[in-house]
């Protein structure tokens, strides 16, 4: 009896923490005015909850360093601009968002160790799919529940409708353990009906792009840090040569008659070109962190964000930072071992992909990318791995 109540409150004790971590990373309730408070208390709690039951971090040295610095660059850049602005204040917010990352890394490290990779998945796919589930059911039977708060669904604007079916796909394709790929193809058709529903073009290529890596015969492609660092330069370039590309008549029929968008993407074309703006004498450090709404409103009068994964990290974190991050991404390519592994590379390319067009390189994005060091970590990621064989 004292064995199984240990475990039971082992088990209790890590979901808690993983509750905590789900909607400080995963959750956006815009529409709910005091949501941000709530995750900062959130984060303060999973804080006093992890930090004294974990000796830091089960991540290879070049990881750690890069990270780290990672995350200096980010509290020198909020630091450097506080009281700048009216509303945004980049200090408290870098803080929060540096205590997540690291609470994220100690918390994944923890319940692996603990509880195995499993646990995690079936943790936060529980959360997921309670989340997906009553976000659809809404927008299939009462669309405009949410409309009077802002063009918003239950989970937040179309792009996070979209993000949370991408995350849903993700923890269902590594959760289930069957070989049969009819059941993961209904999901993501319905979670591309919904995308489409919802009219978010981006997160439905997103959806078509995860497939392919997916069902596709794609594992050497995914394994490979080339292709990985091509498609990183590929994002953080298209701000500097979508003239180019939108001239082929290939590519412009794709986006007018089969997205149903404008040759200018919707007013992303007309974003790139204040870059050069935005950035001049904030490149090295940026704005500070989570500044990018008052800053573009500021200068461009309408538009909130440089709707570029890599550049409006710039924006906020520096160049420094930006560069780090993309660094760290990049390294995570390499063997897999294991269905686990493939699955998480594959939604990092979908993100770094859509990072072209859309804010991609968040907190979430980062979650991905230390989860999956986590699943090839050192000293238990082998073992892991192991138990997580099954290939799609």
């Amino acid at each position: 009896m004292k064995i199984k109540t240990t475990v039971k409150f082992s088990s209790l004790y890590s979901g808690i923490m993983l509750f905590l971590l789900y909607h400080i990373v995963f959750v956006k309730f815009p529409y709910v005015p005091l949501f941000v408070l709530i995750q900062r208390i959130f984060t303060l709690v999973l804080g006093i909850m992890v930090f004294p039951k974990i000796n830091f971090i089960n991540l290879k040295k070049p990881i750690k360093l890069l990270l780290g610095t990672y995350l200096l660059f980010t509290f020198i850049s909020a630091f450097l601009n506080e009281g700048n602005y009216e509303y945004s204040h980049p200090f408290v917010s870098g803080l929060f968002y540096i205590l997540a990352v690291t609470e994220m890394v100690c918390v994944f490290s923890y319940v692996v160790r603990k509880k195995g990779i499993h646990f995690v998945i079936d943790v936060l796919f529980v959360l997921s799919f309670c989340y997906v589930i009553v976000n659809d059911f809404l927008v299939v039977f009462f669309p405009n529940c949410f409309y009077r708060y802002g063009w918003y669904y239950f989970v937040g604007n179309k792009f996070s409708v979209s993000y949370k079916h991408i995350e849903f796909i993700v923890l269902y394709f590594i959760k289930c353990r069957h070989d049969k790929k009819f059941l993961p193809f209904i999901i993501m058709v319905i979670s591309l009906l919904i995308t489409l529903r919802v009219n978010c073009m981006t997160g439905a290529v997103g959806i078509v792009f995860f497939g392919i890596l997916l069902f596709a015969d794609t594992g050497k492609i995914i394994e490979n840090k080339i292709f990985l660092f091509i498609l990183m330069l590929f994002s953080l370039s298209f701000p500097f040569i979508y003239d180019f590309i939108m001239g082929g008549y290939e590519v412009r029929y794709f986006i007018i008659y089969i997205l149903n968008r404008t040759a200018g993407l919707t007013g992303r074309t007309e974003i790139f070109d204040y870059l050069p703006q935005i950035l001049r004498g904030h490149l090295l450090f940026g704005y500070g962190h989570n500044t990018a709404y008052e800053v573009w409103i500021s200068i461009t009068d309408w538009y909130p964000n440089a709707q570029n994964g890599f550049w409006n990290c710039v924006c906020e974190q520096g160049i420094i930072s930006a560069i780090l991050l993309s660094v760290i991404t990049v390294m995570t390519a390499g063997r897999c071992t294991g269905k686990t592994e493939k699955i998480l590379l594959a939604v990092i390319y979908v993100y770094t992909f859509l990072g072209s067009v859309e804010i991609t390189m968040d907190i979430a994005f980062i979650t991905w990318v230390i989860f999956l060091y986590i699943v090839k970590g050192e000293k238990y990621g082998i073992s892991s791995c192991q138990r997580d064989s099954t290939v799609l």
